[in-house]
């Protein structure tokens, strides 16, 4: 206990502090509550993923808009598998995932993000989401694509710059992200983001599970469905 609640002087000033750090430290502690469960629903999604793939040749064929889903830094598919299954419950069976080496540069990791998307889209377009270092490969390839070509942008704790111009994306961050801070949004500049949401409580894990997430994703790629609206880059 501090020493000046021992002294009796407790005035409201003082009370307020100690809610207040109160209230900080639970949100703290929840933070981190949420991204090890998230860390162990990643260590769970590796075998489960490998089933998955065994059995997608099975599958019947797609009959949604693809979604090309890319991963973080040192991660790989299964990372997304939560978000995978939602959006096939969802209706969205047209699901691509970008895989790249660790190391390779953001442009050439863009650039195969390039040949996949031109191939899968046709003559329509592609949804993209990323998540990470996945988020700005994303971002880096709707720069210079074609138009109408990308329909949706939507970023999960990716790494981004005050005087960047993404005017289409969606960015999603945890306000408890010690890697990937939110965005003071006043410091953005014009067109930085097309809209930017902070969730409370979430690290930077956390995020390939919170349902905000999973429901932001299904509105989004439901609001630029081809014939509904202009694409987003």
């Amino acid at each position: 206990m501090p020493l000046w609640m021992l002294d009796g002087h407790c005035g409201p000033a003082k009370l307020a502090i100690v809610r207040w750090e109160g209230l900080a430290g639970i949100a703290v502690r929840t933070t981190f509550i949420n991204e090890l469960a998230a860390a162990g629903l990643l260590l769970g999604s590796y075998p489960i993923d490998w089933i998955v793939q065994k059995s997608e040749p099975y599958l019947c064929g797609t009959s949604s808009e693809p979604v090309i889903l890319t991963h973080g830094f040192s991660g790989s598919r299964s990372n997304l598998l939560a978000l995978a299954a939602y959006l096939r419950l969802a209706g969205y069976d047209n699901l691509s995932f970008l895989e790249y080496p660790q190391w390779q540069s953001v442009a050439d990791s863009a650039g195969l993000l390039a040949l996949m998307a031109e191939r899968k889209a046709r003559d329509g377009g592609v949804h993209l989401i990323g998540h990470s270092l996945g988020g700005l490969i994303s971002r880096r390839f709707a720069a210079i694509a074609r138009p109408g070509l990308v329909r949706s942008l939507i970023t999960l704790g990716s790494p981004y710059s005050y005087a960047q111009t993404s005017p289409g994306e969606v960015a999603i961050f945890g306000a408890g992200d010690p890697l990937i801070p939110p965005p003071i949004e006043e410091m953005l500049g014009h067109g930085a983001f097309g809209r930017v949401v902070t969730l409370g409580n979430t690290g930077h894990l956390a995020l390939l599970y919170h349902p905000e997430v999973f429901r932001i994703v299904g509105a989004e790629l439901r609001a630029n469905r081809i014939g509904d609206n202009q694409a987003a880059a």
